[in-house]
């Protein structure tokens, strides 16, 4: 699929694979919807060109972000471990999308990789420039800027948190691999569709004719960059070999026992 229309996109088609799609449940901000096929669900929400608009750089905004950035900042050093891992040692190009104020970069910066980050929210990249003195392109990745210039470009391409954000993710993950040199790696992490408390919620959802949501508004937000989808690792193992990713490295958490955790954290190596 090519990318499709952030004004008029029709719900009923998925996001993902294309096919006919159904809402299951009403939570604050809008309606959830269980494609039939690969049974994504997603909200009917997506971000317009003014979700990233320039914005003042006021007091309230700049302790938000920090609030938000220091609770990131916590799996960073674990991120930076899984690269180091998976792609060796420095010099190595790295792409960060979704950079948010760009602490990760940093990261790698003053460990030798040679890093780009891209950031959408305006308020963060006036952040990262005023802050760290870093620049964070605002260039979606598939823009002809990245895919004209740099195609085949980079070592490792890194989207933290990120997928579950993104209008369209087959189409940015497209994008993306196609920046990857050929033996690249792309890698993510998100949230965990397959916990209890997310299944329990769909259960009472589709009990209840889609009127008890229980906890499925807390995953989701119609807000500006909030979630607008959460995978299962199936979903994703399988999106990343549609893709020519071979699947080197997966976990539910950072930490001592990596098979139990919250999240999907994924290596995949581009073909």
């Amino acid at each position: 699929m090519s990318t499709p229309s952030a004004t008029d996109y029709d719900f009923s088609r998925c996001k993902l694979c294309g096919k006919p799609a159904k809402p299951f449940a009403e939570i604050p901000g809008g309606q959830l919807y269980a494609c039939g096929a690969c049974d994504l669900h997603y909200l009917d929400h997506i971000d317009g060109e003014e979700a990233g608009a320039d914005a003042p750089l006021s007091d309230k905004a700049r302790r938000y972000i920090e609030l938000r950035s220091d609770e990131s900042a916590l799996l960073h050093p674990s991120r930076a471990e899984l690269v180091r891992r998976t792609a060796g040692d420095p010099p190595c190009r790295l792409l960060d999308i979704g950079a948010g104020i760009g602490q990760f970069q940093l990261l790698m910066n003053e460990e030798g990789y040679s890093t780009n980050g891209i950031e959408p929210s305006a308020l963060r990249r006036g952040y990262a420039a005023e802050t760290f003195n870093l620049q964070l392109s605002d260039q979606p990745v598939d823009a002809h800027f990245w895919q004209d210039n740099f195609a085949a470009a980079f070592d490792l391409i890194t989207l933290w948190d990120v997928i579950e954000h993104v209008n369209f993710p087959r189409q940015l993950l497209r994008a993306a691999v196609n920046l990857l040199k050929p033996g690249g790696l792309l890698l993510l992490d998100t949230p965990n569709r397959d916990g209890l408390s997310y299944r329990l919620s769909c259960s009472a959802a589709r009990l209840s004719g889609g009127k008890l949501s229980l906890f499925l508004g807390n995953f989701y937000s119609a807000a500006p960059f909030g979630h607008k989808q959460i995978f299962t690792p199936a979903q994703l193992d399988s999106l990343f070999t549609d893709l020519g990713l071979e699947v080197i490295h997966r976990a539910a958490s950072y930490g001592r026992n990596p098979h139990k955790g919250d999240k999907i954290i994924l290596c995949g190596r581009k073909k």
